[in-house]
């Protein structure tokens, strides 16, 4: 997560991924805002609604996160510019 949005290609306020093994098997970013399959056998073998469940909850976390990054920013004086 960081603190605000930055002008770089592929950058985003807000990522998560998740790893099996040092393997990327999903991906969700503050964009597209959608927790998608890296693998196969992944996409195959489980259900749209999980990775609707899935979106939502890592919708959440980056909510989280920003609330959480925002207040270390009031407690630290960081202004936004």
């Amino acid at each position: 997560a960081l603190s605000k949005p930055v002008e770089l290609p592929g950058i985003h306020e807000f990522t998560a991924m998740g790893l099996m093994n040092d393997i990327q098997i999903d991906y969700y970013d503050s964009v597209d805002k959608k927790k998608i399959p890296k693998q196969d056998w992944m996409r195959e073998k489980l259900p749209a609604d999980y990775w609707e469940k899935g979106s939502q909850s890592r919708k959440r976390k980056e909510q989280w996160f920003k609330v959480n990054v925002n207040i270390l920013m009031d407690r630290m004086r960081h202004n936004n510019t």
